[in-house]
């Protein structure tokens, strides 16, 4: 499978035994049938779906033509064209909504075997103890909580909780739990137009447990990806309300001058004020590679720098520039939280193109899935967890998964 060890290169996957391991695994004769299987019923799905299309077609054509037209006040039998253009006027709309939900239908019922016998095997290969479930299994229940830290961001209702995750790591008698899914919320938001719901957040939300921490946190660390807040994004909406409050006072005022200095004047108001209140604890560091990617906010200076050391934005940097992906990281207490946003076809199967070709998406989960629990490994056996020998008993409890609460 040339292909495949093209794709994982491709994907930053360099480690020529990963690269085997997943060759090896798609070569496997049981899941090859899988794919197999599941793609013959793909196949077959879609022409039953056509041939209903077309006998549906068929009939409002042969009803149609038997009509009798008015057109200008003369009527006729229905000829050819009439047929068409009226039959399409009532069916379009018809297969329109019934494609719709067969083929919701049918992705599901092809995704299903897909998650259930692949990435349930393909997990293991991941990590020794990792579980995995395509629904909520292992979804922990605090992103109430979360909102207060603007972690997440707010919302009205959660549309969405699947594919979970837990494993248990364990080193030198250190252990932590560490549980991940994929949560979708949503809001309304109100225009002068209309009202529609909106997706607040669609992420993968990580959380980490050490119950022998290093340090126990405080204050909550906030890591916050900033390659949104450009040049532009800083500065355009105070220019946007300067430029307003100015033309209002020049309509009052009819001078020129009253304008140029009401702008300038608002902007540097504006300036002030946002780095007043945008910047309230705000940890500056020294690493200017880990400054242009993130922002980082506490209330304890001290304390802050106690865990983002060099190593652990070094650590940080690499994770960001290796996945391309934009990540925001939270301390509180003992957990460590992480989230990544994911696009709305993420891990989900295109029963549209050949489902082996969908393996690339499963590539990808695989190879995210290994970049995360090495970064996660990291984190504890260099950062978080005790490696003095006295914290080290033998009694230790592993630290058990937590469960939705409602």
């Amino acid at each position: 499978m040339n292909w495949l060890r093209e794709y994982a290169i491709k994907k930053w996957l360099d480690d020529g035994s990963e690269i085997a391991k997943l060759e090896s695994f798609f070569e496997d004769f049981e899941i090859k049938q899988t794919l197999e299987e599941v793609d013959k019923n793909r196949i077959k799905r879609y022409f039953w779906l056509l041939w209903w299309i077309w006998s549906m077609y068929l009939f409002f054509w042969y009803f149609f033509s038997k009509w009798v037209v008015t057109i200008n006040w003369v009527t006729r039998d229905a000829n050819f064209f009439d047929a068409v253009l009226t039959a399409s006027s009532f069916l379009i709309p018809i297969v329109l909504i019934y494609s719709a939900i067969v083929m919701f239908i049918f992705r599901k019922k092809i995704e299903s075997p897909i998650k259930e016998k692949i990435l349930t095997k393909l997990s293991k290969k991941v990590y020794e103890n990792l579980e995995y479930n395509s629904w909520k299994k292992y979804a922990f229940w605090e992103i109430r909580e979360l909102r207060s830290s603007n972690f997440l961001n707010s919302y009205e209702r959660v549309d969405k909780i699947e594919d979970s995750i837990a494993f248990t790591l364990q080193k030198d008698g250190k252990y932590a739990s560490v549980q991940w899914y994929e949560l979708q919320t949503s809001e309304v938001r109100w225009s002068w137009k209309n009202r529609r719901r909106v997706i607040t957040n669609h992420c993968y939300l990580l959380k980490t447990r050490l119950p022998s921490a290093r340090i126990n946190i405080k204050n909550d660390i906030f890591i916050k990806d900033d390659r949104n807040d450009t040049t532009r994004n800083k500065f355009l909406p105070p220019i946007i309300v300067a430029v307003i409050i100015s033309i209002v006072l020049y309509f009052y005022t009819k001078t020129f001058l009253v304008f140029i200095i009401t702008f300038f004047l608002s902007l540097i108001i504006e300036y002030i004020l946002y780095h007043k209140f945008n910047w309230k604890n705000r940890v500056i560091l020294e690493n200017l590679d880990f400054e242009k990617l993130f922002d980082v906010y506490s209330d304890d200076q001290v304390e802050s720098r106690m865990i983002i050391t060099t190593a652990f934005m070094d650590r940080l940097v690499n994770l960001a520039n290796k996945t391309k992906r934009k990540y925001n990281f939270l301390f509180r207490d003992n957990v460590f939280y992480v989230k990544w946003n994911i696009s709305i076809w993420y891990l989900e199967v295109n029963t549209l193109k050949k489902i082996s070709s969908n393996i690339e998406t499963i590539v990808d989960w695989y190879i995210e899935m290994k970049e995360i629990i090495s970064f996660i490994h990291d984190m504890q056996i260099l950062y978080l967890s005790k490696t003095d020998s006295k914290f080290i008993w033998d009694d230790l409890k592993i630290p058990e998964y937590e469960t939705m609460k409602d």
